[in-house]
């Protein structure tokens, strides 16, 4: 009789697409868990509609800061990330203001679907003509969202903000 009696070797043989089902589900992205199947999310967290989304402050390039996005899909759904039009802003030690655009010297980066309960991740450098100690990011414009929500890195520890208009 061997695995005959056994409950999920019997599941395969008489319905083989639940098993494959339940073996996908168990890799789907769980909502506002902020963890894939490989690490958790690591940096300052905030939801927008659909997308989770953590951005960490990485170690600095000579051109400038670097922030690392993971982001998942809450939804069942796919939906439009774009991080070519996130806003993206810079403070130097005066706390003068500077908008920064991402490094992409061969225009790569665009709008791509994000498969619904999928999650991926990109590190992207800004380039900045001095030291940049604080550098805020609104998390909403990843998906061409509203209102503003801006997370801030550096210049002490990191911070999740609403804003209506600019950086907080």
């Amino acid at each position: 009789m061997g695995n005959w009696f056994h409950p999920l070797s019997r599941l395969a043989r008489i319905a083989p697409g639940v098993c494959a089902v339940c073996a996908v589900d168990a890799c789907a992205y769980q909502p506002g868990s902020f963890a894939s199947a490989h690490q958790a999310f690591s940096g300052a967290r905030a939801t927008v509609g659909c997308l989770d989304v953590a951005v960490e402050r990485r170690g600095d390039l000579p051109i400038g800061p670097v922030l690392g996005y993971q982001f998942a899909n809450r939804c069942d759904h796919a939906m439009p990330i774009d991080l070519a039009a996130v806003a993206v802003v810079g403070r130097d030690a005066s706390g003068a203001e500077l908008a920064l655009r991402p490094y992409d010297p061969r225009a790569e980066l665009h709008a791509v679907a994000l498969d619904g309960r999928s999650a991926g991740g990109e590190a992207l450098a800004y380039p900045a003509s001095r030291a940049m100690p604080q550098v805020c990011v609104d998390v909403a414009t990843l998906v061409r969202g509203e209102p503003a929500r801006w997370l801030c890195l550096g210049g002490g520890a990191a911070v999740a903000r609403g804003a209506a208009g600019g950086a907080p």
